[in-house]
């Protein structure tokens, strides 16, 4: 629950470790190792990850939204829905403080 902790983890490389083991959990179907891995990335800040990072662990979800259990697909495809609107949001806010400086600096 730590902002700080959270980012921490984040500029250490902590997506791509969760990347990694998404990974094998799927391949390897620990359906229980899935779950709570989708349940931390709920939690993570992950508009503050790295692009990178950002497109492997989106790449690794992706992939989940047809498992062939419901409540990962399921999961996985909220998450992806949460973070589109999130990073949809996040775009907006730049854009108007963009449009606010250009007005300022006129």
């Amino acid at each position: 629950q730590d902002s700080s902790v959270l980012i921490w983890f984040l500029s250490k490389g902590g997506v791509l470790i969760l990347t990694t083991w998404l990974s094998q959990a799927a391949v390897e179907e620990q359906t229980s190792v899935i779950l709570l891995i989708l349940k931390v990335l709920c939690h993570l800040p992950l508009h503050k990850a790295s692009p990178e990072n950002m497109s492997a662990i989106l790449q690794s979800v992706n992939g989940l939204r047809f498992y062939r259990t419901s409540d990962i697909s399921n999961r996985a495809k909220g998450l992806l829905s949460r973070w589109t609107k999130l990073f949809a949001k996040i775009q907006a806010m730049k854009k108007q403080n963009r449009n606010n400086s250009q007005i300022d600096s006129q």
